[in-house]
């Protein structure tokens, strides 16, 4: 198993919301899951934040990602998964 290069918490998590999206700064957060390239945390009731944990490659495959949910999101029969931020580098 890759080893993660910064331990994500919650501490970690309101940091990057007060610099990247202070309006949700305040909100209930709560860990969600862990998997091998991500952790999904609540944001409150309906949102959630989502953070690669093990990958070198994260910012290539977070661009990826963020390009095909797009065109997802106007297929008919899909869910409308929106990204509000996609952040930026630390």
């Amino acid at each position: 198993m890759t080893e993660t290069r910064v331990e994500i918490s919650e501490e970690l998590i309101r940091e990057l919301l007060r610099e990247q999206q202070p309006d949700l700064a305040d909100r209930p957060l709560k860990l969600g899951a862990r998997g091998w390239d991500n952790q999904l945390w609540r944001l409150g009731d309906d949102l959630a934040v989502r953070l690669p944990r093990a990958t070198e490659d994260a910012d290539e495959l977070l661009l990826k990602e963020h390009a095909w949910l797009v065109v997802l999101a106007v297929q008919p029969g899909h869910g409308a998964v929106v990204v509000l931020n996609p952040g930026s580098e630390c």
